[in-house]
């Protein structure tokens, strides 16, 4: 999300917010997209606030309204608009994204600060929907990761098995620095990087340039992977990765990195599966009142 939008969804929220009541927290892809984390792409985002149990409900157009108690000690302000606490955004995050998904938020979150691994662990209430699913991300987060597709290629190869380390700085024989990687696999002289569309700008590809050919003279190999060759040719890293172990091509290690991927908001299939599940939260039509609702019920 870019800053103007960041600063529309803001405002906007700033406006409803005095539509609700006192308690009312804004919460899910709306609190995270506040506090500015790493997102899927989506066409727009939802706004979806909670209010106490016990509360009027509020059926408003533009606005989901959960009624679901938020603990105070999970209760933010952000400039002036009320949030969920980091935690409880992730909980309810969980509720609904898929596991690299999941990764990618969380790992831009603890990337900015916002919350460790330590407060999301105790934040797991045992039983909730999405638990499970939070406490399996948590064992894959990275907050080193300094981009959405960086934990994507990152999350191809921790779920292939292959072993892989973060953000390596590597220095020359003299200790000079010439590079931090984005992945390393460790054992060998590979070091895949995701290469996103900044890599062909001027400045940039000149320094990739002088960067790569640094890595060559200490025989290190940088292999980079653009987001289509992640999603369209999925296979084609964990195969290389495994030429670089020195290990046979073996299509079980691929299972669980497939899975998940065509689970993802980066595949089609999990793009088209998250929009499904968020439809529940678009609030575009205007609501219809009570009497609407018995007429339009009545058989005559």
């Amino acid at each position: 999300m870019s800053s103007a939008d960041q600063d529309d969804l803001s405002s906007n929220c700033g406006a409803i917010q005095l539509a609700l009541p006192a308690n009312a927290v804004f919460t899910h892809l709306t609190s995270a997209a506040l506090r500015g984390w790493r997102m899927p792409v989506l066409p727009r985002v939802p706004i979806i606030a909670s209010t106490a149990k016990e509360a009027a409900h509020h059926d408003r157009r533009g606005v989901y309204v959960r009624r679901c108690d938020v603990p105070s000690w999970h209760r933010e302000d952000v400039g002036a608009i009320r949030i969920a606490s980091p935690e409880w955004t992730v909980a309810e995050l969980a509720e609904d994204l898929g596991l690299i998904d999941l990764v990618a938020v969380i790992d831009g979150a603890l990337h900015t600060h916002d919350t460790t691994i330590e407060r999301l662990l105790g934040s797991i209430v045992p039983g909730r929907r999405g638990a499970r699913v939070l406490r399996n991300a948590l064992a894959y987060v990275d907050g080193r990761s300094e981009s959405w597709w960086e934990t994507v290629l990152r999350m191809a190869h921790q779920l292939a098995e292959i072993p892989v380390e973060s953000q390596v700085e590597i220095f020359n024989r003299a200790g000079y620095f010439v590079a931090r990687t984005d992945l390393h696999i460790v054992g060998t002289n590979r070091y895949p990087e995701y290469d996103g569309s900044t890599h062909r700008e001027m400045d940039r590809h000149r320094k990739d340039l002088r960067r790569e050919k640094g890595m060559a003279r200490l025989a290190y190999e940088r292999y980079g992977y653009t987001s289509d060759e992640i999603v369209k040719t999925p296979t084609m890293v964990i195969e290389d990765a495994e030429d670089a172990l020195g290990w046979p091509h073996d299509t079980r290690r691929l299972k669980r990195w497939l899975y998940e991927l065509d689970r993802s908001s980066v595949s089609k299939a999990g793009w088209a599966r998250l929009q499904r599940r968020l439809k529940r939260f678009d609030r575009q039509t205007p609501p219809r009142s009570k009497t609407q609702r018995v007429a339009q019920a009545r058989p005559f």
